[in-house]
Parts: C-alpha cells; sequence; structure tokens
C-alpha cells in the first residue's frame, strides 16, 4: 500500500514563499514567458529551470531550490519588482491546464491504495496447505543421497510436517483459527492506516486545484503574520542566529521572509491576500 507523506514537513509557501527566495539570496526563482531576457541573466536561471521548479514546489508541497546562482545579486532596490513579476508568473501559469494536468496526475499518484481484503478461512487454509505440501515433497528429494543417520532424522521432519498438514485440514484447527484472526487484526491496522493516509491525501491533494492553491496562499499568511524585522542576530560558530531564542524555533518561511525584508513581504502579502479573496 502506498504511503501517504507525513504532513509535519516543511509546507511551501508557493508564489509567495518563491519572491521571497528570489529576493532574500536563497537559490531559487520562478520565471515568467513574458520577462525580458536581462530579467532571466539577473535570476541565471532557464525558463525550464524555473517552470519546473515552480511546478514541483506547488504540487509536491516543498520549496524546491535549483539554479538561480545569481539570484542574490538582485540590487536591494529591485527587488518588490522582481517579486511582483514572479508572483504574476505564478498565478499565470497555475492557471494553465499544462500545470492543472501535471497536478491531476501527481494527485493521482499520490492517492493511498486501499489494502488488500483479509483472506477468508478457507483461502488461509488451502495456503497453508499448500505450503506445507511443498515442504514434504522438497524434504523428501532432499533425503536422496544423504546418510542412513541423516535420513532418520529427516523422517522426524517429515513426520512434523504431516502432523502439522492433518491439523490444517481440519476446520476446527486452533492454530488455523489464531491464523484466521491474526489476517483480520492486519486487516484492520492496515485500513485504518489506509484511511488515515486518504484523509491526509484529500487534504494535500484537493480535487480543485484552486483550493490546493488557496491552502497554500493561507498558509503563507498565517506564516509571515508576526515577522519580527527589527529582530537583531548575532555569530554562532560562524552562523548568524537569533539573539531571541525563540526565533530559532520559528518556520523556514518566518525566517525566509526576515531575510526578505518588510517592503519585499508586505508586497507579497498584499498580493496573497488578493489571490485568496479571488479564489472564494
Amino acid at each position: 500500500m502506498k504511503t501517504f507523506p507525513k504532513l509535519n514537513r516543511r509546507i511551501v509557501v508557493l508564489a509567495m514563499g518563491i519572491a521571497l527566495a528570489v529576493v532574500s539570496t536563497v537559490n531559487l526563482s520562478f520565471t515568467h514567458a513574458n520577462l525580458p531576457g536581462k530579467f532571466w541573466a539577473q535570476l541565471g536561471i532557464s525558463e525550464v529551470r524555473g517552470t519546473e521548479n515552480i511546478r514541483k514546489s506547488f504540487i509536491e508541497g516543498y520549496l524546491y531550490s535549483y539554479g538561480a546562482a545569481a539570484a542574490k545579486k538582485v540590487a536591494a532596490g529591485d527587488r518588490v519588482a522582481v517579486a511582483n513579476d514572479v508572483m504574476a508568473y505564478a498565478k499565470s501559469y497555475v492557471a494553465s491546464s499544462e500545470f492543472q494536468d501535471a497536478y491531476r496526475q501527481a494527485r493521482e499518484q499520490q492517492k493511498p491504495t486501499p489494502p488488500a481484503p483479509a483472506k477468508t478461512k478457507e483461502e488461509v487454509q488451502a495456503a497453508q496447505i499448500a505450503t506445507i505440501e511443498k515442504s514434504i515433497e522438497e524434504t523428501e528429494k532432499s533425503m536422496k543421497g544423504l546418510s542412513a543417520d541423516m535420513q532418520a532424522s529427516m523422517k522426524d521432519v517429515i513426520k512434523m510436517f504431516n502432523e502439522q498438514l492433518e491439523d490444517f485440514k481440519n476446520p476446527e484447527s486452533q492454530m488455523l483459527k489464531y491464523m484466521v484472526d491474526g489476517e483480520k487484526y492486519t486487516y484492520q491496522a492496515t485500513l485504518q492506516t489506509y484511511e488515515t493516509d486518504l484523509a491526509a491525501w484529500q487534504k494535500s491533494y484537493p480535487e480543485s486545484y484552486q483550493v490546493m492553491i488557496k491552502s497554500r496562499l493561507e498558509k503563507f499568511l498565517s506564516v509571515t503574520a508576526d515577522v519580527d524585522y527589527s529582530a537583531s542576530l548575532h555569530d554562532e560558530y560562524g552562523l548568524k542566529k537569533f539573539t531571541n531564542a525563540a526565533y530559532e524555533k520559528k518556520p523556514d518561511e518566518w525566517k525566509m521572509a526576515y531575510r526578505a525584508g518588510k517592503p519585499v513581504v508586505d508586497a507579497a502579502r498584499e498580493f496573497a491576500a488578493t489571490w485568496v479573496k479571488e479564489l472564494r
């Protein structure tokens, strides 16, 4: 049975997070087909790679970053404009049939597979009888060429197999009952896991791609609602750490917004809020 990915993994913030990543020196950006060539050069990423990144980020729920080696060089004064262009492209791209077809395909691939029904008493019985009969046959073949002492010990094994065989041929066998009960227990446990996975799948991969997009945008708005842009940092073993230890526990998207800065995040939040209203 296909196992659905755990929901506690990092949730991507879609176009908004993508824009923040571009302007906060993270090596990630997505592109718009109508943007001028110099914009591509600024980001250091091809249209093909940018489109693939944004498609994966939206559909799979992770923030994919590949390429855009020059993104961190975007001038501070240009960052809001770059963010707006990126977000405009993202909104345009997810409305395309190409993206929607890719989403439907990915959704179906991620759909959990229901467990096979529990075997009936008759099926368990037939399977055990067949297994034991095969073991007897193979043991008898292996006895050929063995010493008399070895053959004598192997006969004891065959005798044991025959006793098991007779037991399983009895419909009232206690061992058979245990195995049937175990089959039912395993099925129920597997069914419960399937139902949990199915609910998670339906939440993360709703039938409507617009519902999925809306949930991602709302997540972005929630995560970035309380960013402290005045938070101070300090060096710790060569790394920048928040002076306020509580901020180190914030989601990656919160920290990304901090790096991007208030002007860019405000623009992204405004864009996201407007987009959410359009999806209602």
